[in-house]
């Protein structure tokens, strides 16, 4: 009985010799993994990141590693060798998908902290919310004289219902279409007061807006910045606004005062043909919203250069 005991004692300090030569457990050499996502819905895909640390203790570098990838096989559609990428001139990585298992080898040799391999994996589509872990086990490396076991590395993942309906984004509040002038006067249909022969490139120096503009004739053809504005013509401004532009005493839509003005002018005087609308309009030459005698007389004066309007 005695000797049994003294033979199984001796048979357990030797498995322990042969463990200590073989095989070198450190506690600085660290395996860890990261994930490209922490949360993730059904049908995308994380990228996992396996990474060694902590070098103290390793002198020649590091060759050659072998790990195990555990994962949710039901969480996780089957990962392929396809899915593995090597960091950092790792290479010739073999993966066993029915065990788990893959190794690579890198011919420098490792000496410092670095990713050595990124696996792919994705969430199926009829999962439900979770949590999940991917963990690396049974790593193991070596510098070429004795395997080094690393302890497991593992990262924890959230499958997160898909939300059916996706949060309004707050609409910023549009500002309305406005223009205005210090020069001319800006009614609801009409801008008037505007002097004879400006150009679409004067005008715009004299009024103020954040909107486009858009001038154009009694035709709809658009005009250039050196056209003349003439009693009629139309100015859009942004989607919402749209102006007839009446020209000072421009009553027949040349863009200046003429001795056709004056004569128009004159038969709505005896009321003999009544001007309306944009024409009487660019008729009230003293702007006291009438039409008189005193607009005749101060025509006449314009067109003869003895007053300025």
């Amino acid at each position: 009985m005695k000797i049994e005991k003294i033979t199984i004692t001796a048979i357990g300090i030797i498995l322990l010799i042969l463990i200590s030569i073989n095989v070198k457990a450190t506690n600085n050499l660290k395996a860890t993994l990261s994930s490209s996502k922490s949360e993730l819905n059904k049908g995308e895909e994380v990228e996992i990141t396996l990474k060694f640390e902590q070098y103290e203790q390793i002198k020649e570098g590091i060759n050659a590693y072998k790990a195990k990838l555990e994962y949710d096989k039901e969480t996780f559609e089957e990962v392929l060798q396809e899915n593995f990428e090597c960091q950092n001139d790792w290479e010739q990585l073999k993966y066993n998908k029915e065990t788990g298992e893959f190794v690579a080898i890198k011919k420098a040799g490792s000496t410092e902290p670095e990713e050595v391999a990124k696996i792919k994996l994705k969430v199926k589509e009829n999962i439900k919310a979770k949590k999940t872990e991917v963990i690396t086990s049974e790593v193991v490396t070596s510098e070429g004289k004795e395997d080094i076991l690393i302890e497991n590395a593992k990262v924890e993942i959230d499958i997160v219902e898909e939300q059916t309906e996706k949060p309004i984004d707050p609409v910023e509040p549009v500002e309305p279409d406005k223009i205005t002038s210090e020069k001319y006067n800006i009614e609801e249909e009409y801008i008037s007061r505007i002097i004879p022969k400006t150009t679409v490139k004067e005008f715009k120096q004299n009024v103020t807006t954040k909107q486009q503009m858009v001038f154009t004739d009694e035709n709809g053809n658009e005009l250039k910045e050196d056209s003349m504005i003439k009693t009629g013509t139309k100015l859009k401004v942004g989607t919402t606004l749209n102006f007839t532009l009446i020209v000072v005493g421009d009553i027949d839509k040349d863009a200046q005062i003429t001795i056709n003005d004056i004569a128009e002018m004159k038969l709505h005087i005896i009321e003999y043909k009544l001007l309306t609308g944009m024409k009487l309009k660019a008729s009230d030459i003293d702007n006291d919203n009438k039409v008189t005698i005193n607009d005749l007389a101060q025509m006449k004066l314009i067109l003869i250069d003895l007053l300025k309007l």
